[in-house]
């Protein structure tokens, strides 16, 4: 079976949750006898490029056009994107094309691989079927209902990625994917969103995400390597939302005060780039709070294999954080928001802890409360965290269900 990953960014370029996923997909399959590409489109370039390289063994094709003046009409079709994708149908015939994230790539694709007859699934990592924002996220911190009719979005939030905000636009983005044969979702609360929505529940298939699972590499980053010279010193707390809000950035910022006063010898490693005004925040407690900044993707490992826990205090509807599944590959629990599809990962008090969603206390109380349990019931935590990664959120459980859904769409 010959396959066709699809997306708009893609390592060394930007890396989010959906990228460093759709690279790990894209390896297993290789490993389990398929051939896979990967196909990176995007028209929000100073440049156009078109390229091929390898990523370890797996070939990827960029293909980039430089930004025309952006309109919403141009975030949902670019012409030049659609003959790309249909040159690469051609060329390459695959028997699935496999969809990622599309907001720098724009609905294009969908329309190409309607016309070259080709069987698409189509993972989702957040709401962009819904929203502008991809969130149903507004300024006010407050959240759209997936249930009510979308006919304005005059008060979005648009700090992040935001794209399409042309009328009817769900309606408009439905009819443009419904070639899609099988919608295919690493939680079970953005099915809910969706299907609250209208979306037909049974186009969708519940799938979590998985990860090969290697020992990280010695960091090779400066302030990684200097943080291991003395990480068990510390007790340490890893963040990797950097300055976002929507990853409660702010939520944390306004813990630390609490964390400093309660926890001994504590060391918070903020991770990722963001908003000036919120790293600032951060700085502001430093040496305790080390401001690291973006770190390659192959290097979060490395970051997380030095820390005793792992905050992930998002205020949006999370779909399935990867820095969950890294996590807890390292052995290290996780404190989360009880809020979209964190609680579908994390047992409370056995691989992490749960709190009320923007509530700044109760995360300080769950840090504070792990680090006040005996060492022996900590290292539990952590045999139980790998054991989760390793028998229910492993690559190979991902590939065999993903093989099972090509199976079904194409027949093959």
């Amino acid at each position: 079976m010959r396959v066709i990953t699809l997306l708009n960014t893609f390592p060394p370029g930007y890396t989010g949750g959906a990228e460093v996923s759709a690279y790990h997909t894209s390896k297993g399959l290789l490993q389990a006898g398929l051939e896979c590409s990967v196909l990176v489109l995007n028209n929000r370039t100073p440049s156009a490029t078109d390229e091929w390289y390898e990523l370890g063994n797996l070939p990827v094709h960029r293909v980039t056009f430089r930004t025309r003046r952006r309109t919403p009409l141009s975030d949902v079709f670019d012409a030049r994107i659609y003959r790309a994708v249909l040159r690469e149908l051609r060329q390459l015939r695959p028997d699935i094309v496999h969809i990622h994230n599309v907001s720098g790539a724009t609905l294009s694709p969908y329309l190409a691989c309607r016309a070259a007859g080709v069987p698409v699934v189509n993972t989702l990592h957040d709401l962009w079927l819904l929203c502008p924002n991809n969130m149903l996220y507004r300024p006010n911190a407050s959240f759209c209902d997936p249930a009510s009719p979308a006919r304005r979005c005059g008060s979005c939030f648009r700090r992040y990625d935001f794209w399409g905000l042309i009328p009817h636009r769900r309606a408009v983005f439905a009819a443009l994917t419904s070639n899609v044969r099988a919608f295919i979702a690493p939680s079970r609360a953005l099915i809910r969103q969706l299907t609250r929505a209208g979306y037909d529940e049974r186009r969708f298939r519940w799938l979590p995400y998985g990860f090969a699972d290697h020992p990280p590499a010695p960091p090779r980053h400066p302030a990684l390597r200097h943080i291991a010279t003395d990480a068990r010193e510390h007790r340490t707390i890893v963040f990797a939302g950097g300055g976002v809000e929507i990853k409660g950035a702010n939520v944390l910022a306004e813990a630390i005060p609490l964390l400093l006063h309660q926890v001994e010898r504590l060391r918070l490693l903020i991770a990722g780039g963001g908003e000036e005004r919120i790293l600032a925040r951060f700085r502001q407690y430093a040496p305790a709070v080390q401001v690291l900044g973006p770190l390659p993707f192959d290097e979060m490992r490395a970051l997380l294999r030095m820390a005793d826990l792992t905050l992930v205090p998002s205020v949006w509807h999370e779909n399935s954080p990867v820095v969950i599944y890294e996590s807890f590959q390292l052995g290290n629990p996780v404190v989360g928001s009880e809020f979209g599809g964190i609680p579908e990962l994390i047992d409370h008090g056995e691989t992490g802890y749960l709190f009320p969603v923007g509530d700044a206390a109760a995360l300080a109380d769950q840090v504070i409360f792990h680090f006040a349990r005996p060492a022996y019931e900590r290292r539990r935590m952590r045999h139980r965290c790998v054991e989760k990664a390793r028998t229910q959120l492993s690559l190979e459980k991902h590939i065999t269900g993903l093989l099972l859904i090509y199976r079904e769409v194409s027949g093959l």
